[in-house]
């Protein structure tokens, strides 16, 4: 069995999978776990318990707590875990960022697992801490991509900045017109999201003159089932079993 790990600004999403299929999967807030390594030692043991891990991968942003991870998962497993940073020059993807560092490595994950289940042009939406479109043109190319604030992130920030507006759960909503503070918020967030994903798209496929496969992806994925225009694939478990592929491949071309 394999142990996948996506270590995100907002949450760690963990999956196991045995021959290739999620048999278990969990999300932690990052936070709680940034502030005790004995919480990640706690968290992890609980969620493997029971379980015959082989092989972990992990794809993160939060570089703090690599260290952490790698030896938790050392000390717990006796395995030493694989971060896809490591081995990023290995991964046979051709680029025209100019700067590869600079890729992350969740970003770069989606982009090579598309590959895998679609044929180019591929545009990936991520709806995660910030909301991201990377763009694969028809030659497998990764030309780059679009990064705008997330849904829970810019939420949070509008609560923060203002003294009255309050915090509140995003949620799908039929009502374009808000009948109170709580549901005008919603709203322009909700229909925000979805003529800012739709404008950026119908952007990119004018510009590049492409008719693209678009996956949707990310924890606030599923609240845009049926508005994002020509979605092949909407999972929010992409990432993990990009992970999974990756390790896969790895351990088979080692």
């Amino acid at each position: 069995m394999i142990l996948a790990i996506d270590i995100g600004n907002t949450s760690i999403s963990l999956s196991i999978f045995s021959a290739n299929k999620i048999v278990k999967s969990k999300t932690h807030n990052t936070k709680l776990i940034k502030k005790s390594s004995n919480a990640t030692q706690i968290f992890l043991e609980n969620f493997i318990s029971k379980f015959s891990i082989k092989g972990v991968i992990i794809s993160s942003v939060v570089p703090e707590l690599d260290k952490i991870f790698r030896l938790k998962i050392k000390k717990i497993l006796s395995i030493s875990p694989i971060f896809v940073s490591d081995f990023k020059k290995k991964l046979k993807i051709k680029t025209l960022i100019k700067n590869k560092k600079e890729i992350g490595s969740d970003r770069l994950v989606n982009v090579i697992y598309s590959l895998n289940l679609f044929k180019p042009p591929i545009l990936i939406v991520d709806f995660g801490t910030a909301t991201t479109i990377d763009y694969l043109n028809k030659n497998s190319i990764y030309e780059g991509g679009i990064i705008a604030p997330g849904i829970d992130l810019s939420l949070k920030s509008l609560f923060e900045y203002t003294s009255k507006l309050p915090l509140i759960k995003f949620k799908k909503t039929k009502s374009l017109i808000g009948n109170n503070t709580k549901n005008a918020i919603n709203s322009g967030f909700y229909w925000g999201y979805v003529s800012l994903i739709n404008g950026l798209i119908k952007r990119i496929k004018k510009e590049k003159k492409i008719k693209p496969k678009i996956v949707l992806t990310g924890g606030n994925c599923f609240y845009f089932k049926g508005l994002i225009e020509d979605v092949c694939l909407i999972d929010r478990f992409f990432i993990v079993k990009g992970l999974n592929y990756i390790y896969n491949y790895k351990i088979i071309n080692e």
